[in-house]
């Protein structure tokens, strides 16, 4: 991570997002990240690449979430984040409206509109209330996962556009299960099978 902002350092503005996560091997596991760099509307996926069992457990909580981002007014940060959360108060992006109870919400501008699609925004909205709760987390240097939660890999939003990942991680488990299940019969087996052989001796 800290290569990868290095190397974002001279850039205006960008947001690096865990895109996906692998665990590979049973024994002996090795750990994937694979990331995503936004740099406004450019959008890059790189290649995986393994990282330590520690830096993994420490980010498995954040997955389609932004890991580290700048901001155009030069702000860095490094405390996980929905991404899409960076673009909200540039007015670049959009604008704060006002809402028929008084209460403001954020709005992008046409060509950004695909931004709060990404981030299913219209089903659990953007307003300015949920954006302090944000910044106040961000300060704080706590992660945040939206206002219900809906972010992260345990978030309803990411479950629905990450199906891949929770697909690989149903069939691994299952693998897992089913190997320990072996493991059990066969402990059994050698169980039974040296009971006989034990009683077989006591008849003689």
């Amino acid at each position: 991570m800290e290569k990868l902002q290095k190397e974002l350092s001279q850039e205006k503005e960008y947001a690096i997002i865990l895109n996906d996560m692998s665990e590979e091997g049973n024994f002996v596991p090795s750990y994937f990240h694979q990331y995503r760099i936004d740099r406004g509307e450019k959008k890059e996926v790189r290649p995986f690449v393994e990282v330590t069992e520690p830096f993994y457990k420490k980010n498995e909580p954040f997955l389609g979430m932004a890991l580290a981002a700048k901001t155009p007014d030069g702000q860095v940060t490094s405390t996980p984040f929905p991404n899409g959360y960076q673009y909200v108060g540039n007015p670049e992006y959009g604008r704060w409206r006002q809402d028929e109870s008084g209460g403001s919400f954020w709005e992008f501008y046409g060509k950004y509109m695909l931004i709060s699609q990404v981030m299913n925004w219209a089903g659990f909205g953007m307003n300015r209330m949920h954006y302090n709760d944000y910044t106040t987390s961000r300060t704080g240097g706590r992660p945040y996962y939206g206002p219900n939660k809906q972010y992260g890999t345990n978030g309803a939003v990411t479950k629905k556009q990450k199906p891949n990942f929770y697909a690989r991680k149903a069939a691994k488990m299952s693998g897992a299960q089913s190997r320990f299940k072996d493991k059990i019969n066969r402990r059994v087996g050698r169980s039974k099978s040296s009971f006989r052989s034990r009683g077989m001796r006591f008849g003689k």
